[in-house]
């Protein structure tokens, strides 16, 4: 049987860093919550407890043999109380170990009802953590005393050991019809007050001012939007203008951007490029009129009120994951918006060198774990795939469809909303099929297309988002979209061009 081959830790109190103390440990709380297990097993309150409590909380050996068999026979949904629990261990032939009957019969004897037994597992439950933290700590000591430690790797194994540990597994994971009636009555409220007294209420979603992306898109709390364009299709500019609007629209918004191909500096110049109209490259290299520090001053100002926090050094999926966790830590009533820039340059991928399914999960895997954590919005930017670009796809103006995006399923599953980018400028033989005005046009067109798949039809403009760009200073401005047409059909003539050259966009 599974309990036969358990292994169970009889706890060593004496550590030969801490020998004269005891680990943390809440011995009567242990034998109250196994008590009230026993007493009342059918209550929904003790069921959620016993799904999230295991042997391995309990500090006392006999409670761990006990939780072992309750766990046991709730696995196999049969019931539990004082006589169950007792043949369950003597079947495993481990009642003796756990104390023999008076001590099962005891447990029930320490308490009354079960109605505090969250609490008591929460109580546990971090004396647990405690130990664990002491344990992983005093293996890590005994490590970093010897010669031949590497500090790297062992600052990376004692992280790793860390991340393992659970915080919030005493927390209610899932919530109910009541409890989000309750939330919306506490906004009716808000809502009257915001009437009554004029009190301004925290915005729930954000704009940036453009008509048909703020329709569109969704910037909000509890989000992930993935952005996704070919190489040099201005995915960075994009991110850089939006975030660049709503930091100056709105003033409880805080970013953690992580800048993989751009360095920080260049974020700034990126900024002040759009504001003083001088290119990043002449900022860079000093090459402006002197007239213009004044303003170059003045931006800078603004920009030093921005709440920000820039890395721009590669890491790893899990450590982005803890980073944006503590940042909004620090920031409990802002809105907090991750960036990643982009999904392609973290390190995960050494991990996953001959695996890039397993690389494609596992990010997303720790993106959606970020934003469960944090309720943030999380924007992440990536690429196309090399077929995209075939020249197949001329004929529908290379407008993208979500297979295009790099890698598996999960990166157009997992989003809220994937934004795939269209930049037509970057395709060469798409651009000699025009000229004149239109060419010019075409040139500074940038589209967005929105959310759903467009495989079956590429005409449908339903989701599209005409934006007109100067990407020489990261402007952008967004531009009608013709009612009822996925063409465009230029006021100027156009004579010097074919028909069968218009490309639908």
């Amino acid at each position: 049987m599974e309990n036969e081959k358990r292994k169970y830790k009889k706890h060593d109190p004496f550590d030969p860093f801490l020998p004269s103390k005891v680990p943390p440990q809440a011995i009567d709380i242990e034998e109250a919550i196994l008590g009230a297990v026993l007493l009342e097993a059918t209550e929904e309150h003790v069921q959620r407890i016993i799904l999230k409590m295991d042997a391995d909380h309990f500090y006392k050996f006999n409670n761990q043999i006990i939780c072992q068999a309750i766990k046991d026979l709730h696995k196999e949904s049969n019931p539990i109380d004082v006589l169950t629990v007792t043949e369950q261990l003597r079947k495993a032939e481990n009642l003796e170990n756990a104390g023999g009957t008076f001590y099962i019969t005891m447990l029930t004897d320490r308490v009354s009802s079960s109605a505090n037994i969250d609490y008591w597992f929460r109580i546990v439950y971090q004396k647990f953590l405690l130990r664990e933290m002491i344990r992983i700590g005093s293996d890590k000591i005994r490590i970093a005393y010897e010669d031949s430690a590497d500090c790297l790797n062992l600052l990376e194994a004692f992280i790793k050991d860390l991340e393992k540990l659970d915080p919030r597994l005493f927390e209610t994971i899932a919530t109910n019809a009541k409890a989000l009636s309750k939330e919306m009555y506490e906004e009716f409220e808000l809502m009257k007050q915001h009437h009554d007294t004029g009190i301004i209420l925290p915005n729930m979603t954000y704009s940036v001012g453009w008509p048909r992306f703020d329709q569109t898109v969704t910037l909000g709390r509890d989000k992930i939007i993935l952005i996704a364009g070919a190489a040099k299709s201005g995915k960075s500019r994009l991110i850089r203008a939006i975030m660049y609007i709503l930091l100056e629209l709105y003033t409880d918004i805080s970013v953690d951007w992580v800048s993989l191909e751009d360095s920080r500096q260049d974020l700034l110049r990126a900024y002040l490029s759009t504001k003083a109209l001088i290119t990043s490259k002449n900022l860079k290299n000093r090459k402006y009129p002197k007239e213009k520090l004044p303003e170059l001053e003045h931006y800078t100002k603004r920009f030093e009120s921005f709440d920000i926090e820039f890395i721009d050094q590669t890491l790893r999926s899990v450590d982005l994951v803890n980073h944006f966790t503590q940042f909004c830590a620090k920031r409990k009533d802002r809105f907090n918006i991750l960036i990643v820039d982009n999904i392609l340059s973290l390190d995960d991928q050494m991990d996953f060198k001959f695996d890039s399914n397993g690389f494609n999960n596992y990010v997303m895997q720790n993106l959606l774990k970020c934003r469960q954590k944090t309720h943030g919005l999380i924007i992440a930017l990536h690429h196309f795939n090399d077929a995209q670009q075939d020249r197949e796809n001329l004929k529908t103006g290379y407008r993208p469809i979500l297979k295009d995006i790099k890698g598996s399923e999960t990166f157009r599953r997992t989003p809220n909303q994937v934004l795939m980018i269209n930049s037509f400028n970057i395709y060469k033989d798409l651009m000699s099929e025009y000229s004149g005005d239109l060419k010019t046009l075409m040139n500074s067109l940038f589209v967005i297309d929105a959310g759903a798949n467009r495989e079956d039809s590429v005409n449908d403009n339903v989701s599209l988002i005409h934006l007109f760009t100067d990407m020489a200073y990261d402007t952008f401005w967004e531009i009608p979209l013709p009612p009822m047409h996925s063409v465009i059909t230029p006021s100027y003539p156009i004579d010097q061009i074919d028909s069968h050259s218009i490309i639908p966009f």
